[in-house]
């Protein structure tokens, strides 16, 4: 494990300058992190997979169950809502013993900049969705810690789920992406060698819980479209490592494994679409 650091005071502002200690406070203890997740996190993973189980439609569980992760997992998905990461984790925790612990940066409105951001992000995710990501002049600074941090977490246990694309697909295709951003490239090349980066693609659920949570009480039939979740085989971050590519054309490298899911579904689905007369 690396050695842990933390984001420069005189940078943070506003609730940024209690919230952020908090966070790292609590990510610099790992036991207290793998008690949130067997406690907060381990309950909403399994209100996930009972709230949503007759719509999830799971593929490619062998290249999960494959996955050896000495030092670790990073997850990298495509975004297409606002739980894509919350239901491919809860796979990972009901099918798996990889992951003890998640982090899930997130961009750091709300969470770090409002009194009510880490009550909510401790009570409703047990602190996982951290560290921050900044979106203003300060980005290049406080980011870079913040990869930093994560390369410091990944161990044995941890898991890392990263959004190439940044933010969230609103195209009504789902096979349409957004361009990436280099961050999941930055990150790869401060890890562990032995981390392993596992590519999924998700697609078929709205960013409406109770939408979702609804339809799955419907009968077979009405319920709609299921929600795919496709695994990937997974990537060795040493191989990645020694191909020497910057930061972008690493997370173009890996999110192309992801495109390749998301053609596996558009096949699958094609497949099983009725052609009408």
């Amino acid at each position: 494990m690396h050695a842990f650091p933390t984001m420069p005071r005189q940078e943070l502002r506003g609730i940024e300058k209690w919230a952020v200690p908090l966070m790292e406070a609590v990510h610099q203890r790992p036991l207290l992190i793998r008690v949130l997740h067997s406690t907060v996190g381990k309950f909403n993973g399994g209100l996930f997979m009972v709230g949503m189980h007759n719509l999830l439609e799971p593929h490619g569980l062998d290249h999960l169950h494959a996955i050896d992760a000495p030092k670790g997992v990073i997850l990298a998905s495509n975004h297409r809502s606002f739980f894509d990461m919350f239901v491919i984790s809860s796979y990972v925790t009901a099918r798996t013993n990889l992951m003890k612990s998640l982090l899930f940066p997130v961009r750091s409105n709300f969470f770090y900049t409002h009194p009510l951001g880490p009550i909510i992000n401790l009570a409703a995710s047990g602190g996982t969705m951290w560290p921050p990501v900044f979106r203003d002049e300060r980005k290049r600074t406080l980011n870079a810690v913040g990869f930093a941090q994560m390369a410091a977490a990944l161990c044995s246990g941890v898991v890392v789920g990263i959004h190439p694309e940044g933010t969230r697909g609103k195209s009504s295709n789902p096979y349409e992406y957004l361009p990436v951003k280099s961050g999941l490239g930055q990150l790869i090349a401060h890890v562990d060698p032995q981390v392993r980066i596992l590519p999924c693609f998700i697609c078929g659920m709205t960013s409406s819980l109770r939408n979702e949570f609804g339809r799955n009480l419907l009968p077979a039939g009405k319920r709609g479209e299921p929600i795919r979740v496709w695994f990937g085989e997974g990537l060795v971050a040493g191989e990645l490592q020694a191909l020497d590519l910057d930061a972008q054309a690493t997370t173009q490298a890996v999110f192309a494994q992801v495109k390749a899911l998301g053609e596996l579904d558009r096949a699958h689905q094609a497949a099983a679409t009725p052609i009408k007369a």
